[in-house]
């Protein structure tokens, strides 16, 4: 009898070793996530505050491969990888379990919230070394209610854990949510492939409309993780909606003067194209003094330069000495004056220069002053119009 036991017990004994080596030969080296591109500036962040929850429980040492504590850390560097640096929102980490080396209490923030960096939170995250403990999610759910209280704005909450060992965490995300009125989404990430834990993490998530639940295994391919990113972190900017109110062909976004008068021509800012040079006479004269002659040249190149202009007013005006009458022909040859210099001597067409006399209509000085007069003896040479009727 002593011998047939003896046998069975070294048997026993040499299955459990054989299985022991069996298993070590199996472990799984831990899972690789590719990070996911995002465009530079294409994107605003959808939360303002995002809390990533790290389990670090013992069962995440030695459930499964035995590299679940390994693919918890990998999967949250893989989306620190892939969120765009340039986002301005808060982040966060917070770990549970209790192990010996590295914690005092069952859960701890060891990062944050503090204004995302890819380089703080990695940090953070190369601080959890060890596994070890409970698995109590739903002390760290709480906790994490109070890291999130004082922030403001939306909130997303990242749980990466096996989910065993927690089956009170769904009503505290319910309790949590609930809190928040709406603003928080809660999201899980599932490692180690234990169905009863993938069913526990999911109806963590289920807890707010807005969360979703994924294994980490989904999570390896750069496009699988670009859209969880997306659905958790980020929101695409919207096009802008540019119109042109005034009708100028300069989008409002550009237009520098958003009401110009229809039918006027603009610059690059979409401000009236305006050239005004006063030409003066001498009382009673219509012939042009050689001193303006530096101003009929910057009028030639302002004409030239812009060729689109299809016409050029050339408007002539008196003082208020003598008839209405004689004053508005003499305007008229002021204007005329003007017109014929520059054909004659900067080869502008003669169809793209309108001449019109105002007489003593709109003084610009005081009459009652020589010099008043002497400034109202003028000739504007106005861009841009169209033709007068």
């Amino acid at each position: 009898m002593r011998r047939t036991f003896s046998a069975i017990a070294m048997l026993l004994l040499s299955s459990a070793f054989l299985f022991g080596c069996a298993a070590q030969q199996t472990r799984m080296a831990p899972m690789t996530f590719s990070p996911a591109t995002f465009e530079s500036g294409k994107y605003q962040p959808r939360v303002n505050n995002a809390l990533f929850i790290l389990d670090s429980s013992m069962t995440m040492a030695m459930e499964g491969s035995g590299t679940n504590f390994q693919d918890a850390k990998g999967v949250i560097a893989g989306i620190n990888r892939s969120l765009p640096p340039d986002l301005g929102f808060n982040t966060g980490l917070r770990h549970f379990g209790l192990h010996s080396k590295q914690m005092a209490a069952e859960t701890e923030l060891i990062y944050g919230l503090a204004r995302y960096t890819r380089s703080g939170l990695q940090q953070g995250l190369d601080a959890v070394k060890e596994a070890g403990g409970n698995s109590p999610l739903a002390a760290a759910l709480m906790a994490a209610g109070q890291d999130l209280s004082g922030a403001g704005g939306k909130n997303a909450i990242v749980v990466v854990s096996d989910g065993l060992q927690m089956s009170d965490a769904p009503v505290a995300a319910k309790k949590l949510v609930d809190a928040f009125g709406g603003n928080l989404c809660i999201h899980t990430i599932a490692v180690g492939g234990f169905p009863q834990g993938e069913k526990a993490l999911q109806q963590v998530a289920a807890a707010s409309s807005c969360g979703s639940s994924q294994t980490a295994a989904s999570l390896a391919d750069s496009g699988a993780m670009a859209a969880f990113v997306e659905k958790a972190f980020l929101q695409r900017k919207a096009a802008p909606v540019d119109g042109d109110d005034d009708g100028d062909g300069v989008p409002n976004s550009r237009d520098k003067c958003p009401n110009t008068p229809r039918g006027e021509f603009v610059d690059e800012d979409g401000c009236s194209l305006k050239l005004t040079l006063h030409i003066n006479f001498d009382f009673d004269k219509a012939e042009i003094k050689p001193e303006f002659k530096a101003d009929l040249d910057r009028a030639a190149a302002f004409i030239r330069e812009h060729s689109q202009v299809p016409f050029i007013l050339i408007a002539g005006h008196t003082d208020h000495t003598g008839s209405a009458e004689y004053n508005q022909k003499l305007s008229e040859a002021r204007a005329r004056a003007v017109r014929d210099y520059l054909i004659a001597n900067y080869g502008i067409d003669g169809k793209r220069l309108l001449f019109r006399g105002y007489g003593k209509s709109r003084p610009v000085a005081d009459n009652k002053t020589r010099e008043g007069r002497y400034q109202n003896r003028r000739v504007e040479i106005v861009c841009c119009v169209l033709p007068p009727e």
